[in-house]
């Protein structure tokens, strides 16, 4: 049986509306992505505006106070007032800056261009961990105190 009909041809595409649909979907995508990332920024500016530190020094100030007086009275050795000492000073920039400080090493420390405290832990490093501690640590007490004093 023969037929007038012959098979159409395949429906093709035209290009410029399947590019008008990535463009639109790049340009959310991207839209998106800026939204999320200024979210993240005023996230990050509140939690410093909401730090008063003038109330958080005098915290870490009594707790120097605390080891001092345990060293005075031979409740500590030199070497736990180290180690006490150390983890005062990192907790408290870690307060105040929001670096976790508590969990880095001298030398990352040193990366983080914060010269004073890289020179505070810098000094307790030896008679912290040595087994026989020995060092001024009145001296250094005395400076942890003053470092916190002056953190602006």
């Amino acid at each position: 049986m023969q037929t007038s009909v012959n098979l159409q041809d395949p429906f093709s595409y035209a290009i410029y509306p399947v590019f008008f649909i990535i463009i639109i979907l790049l340009v959310y995508i991207i839209v998106l992505f800026c939204k999320h990332k200024n979210k993240v920024k005023v996230k990050s500016i509140s939690k410093k505006q909401v730090v008063d530190i003038e109330r958080i020094k005098p915290r870490y100030i009594k707790k120097l106070d605390d080891v001092e007086y345990k060293l005075d009275s031979k409740k500590i050795s030199i070497r736990t007032a180290y180690q006490s000492t150390s983890k005062i000073i990192r907790n408290f920039v870690h307060e105040v800056s929001g670096i976790k400080v508590q969990n880095y090493t001298l030398e990352e420390i040193k990366d983080l261009n914060m010269p004073v405290l890289y020179e505070l832990v810098k000094e307790y490093y030896t008679p912290e961990f040595a087994e026989q501690s020995s060092g001024n640590i009145k001296n250094s007490i005395e400076k942890t105190r003053k470092v916190i004093e002056k953190w602006s």
